[in-house]
């Protein structure tokens, strides 16, 4: 790896991550994890509290604890957190000054777009993406269960943005293997991320035993670095929809990807066709990318040959790339 690359945890902690959908986190406290640390999440009276899972008094598990009006009770000995990290209440030793040890590592939380996301640096080193159309009241949305897939965020993230991988992978759900050559596209560089568009005649599946009809479709995607993307798809024959995939990185090998779709609420049957297909489809993108390796995201293009059709995930790697050094992103490189 290069000298200049920074260790996985210290590049990306300064990012917003998910680590739950909204809908998940009642009232009891939630575990997470998020880059190597174990956090527990809680709603307190001003919102989302995060904060590291395990009581200082004696390492219990705050996710078997109980939300109070001062802040999160472990179950163990009554020790009560606040939102900051800090213990307000130690029931055995009433009246006498809590240690200034007796405090959680707290961070930064914040709800939108149905998940509760997470900066564990001190100040955020860029906005959470912007998606504008979530939050107008016109649209519905449908989430898939949680993804936990062996491999890293990037390498989901490029299996997303791999253009060149749909006639070969998807055969059978979407995929058309009658399309094998990718036509030229663009690669238009974002503030904060990336965006292409290709035209792709995707198989619609045959209704009633009727055999799949091409779909010509459209797919624009929308990256939002390090490991965030919208796509756009706009069929024929189908919904237009739009799917958005984060991916939260527990370890440099490991993430949890959070995938949900938005459409228009006047579309009842679809929340149920896409969860079945999408997950169908996702399962054939997670055996290919747990069996790539190496398993964690490449920083260089030296151990691989790439061609022209891979251009928008060669484009994601370079930015990634640049975020692991500490450097700007740059626009697209030349073809």
């Amino acid at each position: 790896m290069d000298s200049g690359v920074r260790p996985y945890e210290e590049a990306f902690a300064p990012y917003w991550h998910p680590v739950a959908f909204s809908h998940e986190l009642k009232e009891r406290p939630l575990a997470a994890r998020l880059l190597g640390r174990e956090l527990v999440v809680w709603r307190s009276g001003s919102g989302v509290s995060v904060t590291q899972r395990y009581c200082a008094h004696r390492g219990a598990d705050l996710c078997g604890g109980t939300v109070v009006g001062e802040g999160l009770r472990c179950g163990f000995h009554g020790w009560t957190y606040g939102q900051d990290g800090r213990c307000v209440r130690v029931p055995s030793q009433p009246g006498v000054p809590i240690p200034a040890r007796a405090a959680l590592a707290s961070y930064r939380a914040v709800e939108r777009y149905g998940l509760v996301w997470v900066c564990l640096a001190p100040e955020p080193a860029a906005p959470l993406p912007e998606w504008p159309e979530l939050e107008s009241g016109k649209l519905a949305t449908v989430a898939l269960p949680r993804l936990d897939w062996n491999v890293s965020a990037g390498r989901m993230m490029e299996i997303v943005l791999d253009v060149t991988h749909l006639s070969w992978v998807h055969e059978g759900t979407f995929g058309n293997p009658e399309q094998q050559e990718v036509p030229a596209y663009d690669v238009e560089r974002l503030p904060g991320g990336l965006r292409a568009q290709i035209s792709y005649p995707a198989l619609a599946p045959g209704i009633g035993g009727a055999a799949p009809r091409v779909d010509k479709t459209t797919l624009t995607y929308e990256v939002s670095f390090p490991f965030a993307v919208r796509l756009s798809f706009k069929p024929t024959l189908f919904f237009q929809h739009g799917v958005y995939a984060i991916a939260s990185p527990w370890s440099e090998e490991k993430m949890q990807c959070f995938y949900f779709a938005s459409y228009h609420p006047g579309l009842k049957l679809f929340p149920d066709i896409f969860v079945k297909s999408e997950l169908a489809i996702l399962e054939q993108d997670r055996l290919v990318a747990e069996a790539q390796r190496p398993k964690a995201h490449p920083m260089d293009f030296a151990g691989e040959v790439h061609v022209k059709a891979d251009r928008l995930p060669n484009e994601y790697r370079r930015g990634v790339i640049s975020l692991r050094a500490g450097r700007p992103i740059e626009g697209p490189t030349p073809e």
